[in-house]
């Protein structure tokens, strides 16, 4: 069958790799799509047509998976955030799981102890910060305020019944979108330039219930109904506390949240959220895993692979402070970098109020801190943002030798890379493990122990 660009066809799904991405077969085409799952037929419509391989996008299911029951959450088709809704959680886990490995395997890295995979301690309403954008559902259609739709640049599915989040998330949200809708003030549209409103950011503690409610718009905006909108927030009937109301003003033409200026409404500039034992202070743009359980799980895992005899550790690109703090429970004296000045002193002001006195925290870029250091660790713990840890900052990491290395990974793509690196410089991977921080999706979180060789 002679198959044409832009022609949709029918697609048995046989197989998915790390991230989504799934394969099948027609008559003699290997065809790979966006997303998929064992065991599905698909629609899909061919986009680029080569020699015996077609790559297409999923226009709608056909058949479900036998793994699959009904999703939970109505916005499942539309949204873009939540590829396995629907899919049981034993069976997700195993097949993330399973993913990890084979991309371990495509570049022969060798682990002698694959270690069970760890569940989430929560498979829905686990998100302890979440991002909406404000938009259209289609053009020119009523304001909406939630994540953008599968596949399409502009348009906003309006979740109002997210199942990654609480109550308390959904509520706020909804009162959110309501205020506004009964205003003048339109979403930014990111090429006309026009419209004020961007987005709306929460932020919750799980396990202390402090919630942290930040809009961002432009400046053009009126800012009376500013102090009207952080009024209806505050009327809200919430499980949690409001702890913090903020407002950032951003003019710049980057689809992303960032401040000209940030402006405190209502209560304190930051929120608490307790792990492990300790109090970790969450400001407007600081990083902190999105979930709460399951980081909590994650840590324990962490401080279980020091040994009596590791004097010395090294967390690099720590952030907060978390693991730092955490760690140095466990160990004689911990030192923290990150580039980051402002989560910098966020770290020192929480482990000063931790009681932690065996840790220390630099503020600049880890490669240049590295060649100030006189000390040398006995352990390297690694948790990098997605791009991973580049060539030649990794290879410097790797000539201060370290006993043992722990590398936590958001992206096992860019992990595998830096492991073969550290595999031709004398290390070993002993053991990895998956730990499942974001349950309906395609992602997941993986822990690396090297051994020098």
């Amino acid at each position: 069958m002679d198959v044409k660009k832009g022609q949709e066809i029918e697609l048995l799904i046989e197989n998915t790799f790390y991230g989504g991405r799934a394969e099948g077969y027609m008559g003699d085409n290997h065809v790979l799509t966006d997303r998929g799952l064992p065991g599905q037929k698909l629609l899909v419509r061919v986009k680029k047509k080569r020699p015996g391989k077609l790559e297409a996008t999923t226009v709608k299911r056909l058949e479900k998976s036998p793994e699959e029951t009904e999703a939970p959450c109505i916005h499942a088709e539309t949204c873009g955030g939540c590829s396995m809704q629907g899919t049981n959680y034993p069976y997700q886990l195993a097949l993330k799981n399973q993913q990890v490995q084979a991309l371990f395997q495509s570049k022969k890295i060798e682990v002698p102890h694959w270690l069970d995979p760890i569940k989430s301690p929560l498979e829905s309403e686990y998100r302890n910060k979440m991002e909406f954008t404000f938009g259209n559902e289609y053009k020119d259609g009523p304001l909406t305020l939630g994540m953008h739709q599968r596949g399409r640049r502009f348009d906003i599915v309006d979740t109002y019944d997210c199942r990654l989040i609480d109550a308390d998330f959904r509520k706020i949200r909804t009162a959110t979108v309501d205020f506004f809708r009964n205003t003048k003030e339109k979403p930014y549209h990111k090429i006309s330039r026009e419209g004020s409103l961007r987005n709306l950011v929460l932020r919750k503690g799980h396990y202390t219930g402090e919630i942290m409610t930040h809009l961002i718009t432009t400046s053009a905006i009126d800012e009376s109904l500013i102090h009207q909108w952080k009024q209806e927030i505050l009327d809200q009937q919430l499980k949690g506390i409001n702890k913090s109301i903020l407002w950032t003003k951003n003019d710049s033409f980057a689809d992303a949240v960032k401040s000209d200026e940030t402006i405190l409404l209502e209560g304190s500039y930051e929120i608490k959220e307790k792990l492990q034992g300790l109090d970790f202070r969450i400001t407007p743009f600081s990083f902190f895993q999105t979930n709460s359980t399951g980081a909590n799980e994650l840590y324990g895992i962490l401080k279980q692979k020091l040994e009596k005899h590791d004097e010395e550790i090294f967390d690099l690109y720590c952030g907060l402070g978390t693991i730092t703090q955490i760690l140095a429970q466990n160990a004689n004296h911990v030192t923290g970098i990150d580039i980051v000045d402002e989560a910098i002193q966020q770290a020192k002001e929480s482990a000063k109020e931790n009681g932690i006195e065996n840790c220390r925290f630099i503020a600049g870029d880890v490669k240049d801190k590295l060649h100030q250091l006189t000390t040398k660790p006995d352990v390297l713990v690694l948790d990098p943002p997605r791009p991973g840890v580049n060539e030649e900052a990794m290879q410097d990491l790797l000539n201060m030798n370290p006993q043992k290395i722990i590398y936590v990974s958001c992206n096992p793509k860019t992990l595998v890379t830096n492991l073969q690196q550290a595999i031709e410089s004398g290390y070993k991977v002993k053991e990895a493990q998956c730990i499942d921080l974001f349950p309906a999706t395609p992602h997941m979180e993986t822990v690396c122990l090297l051994t020098r060789k």
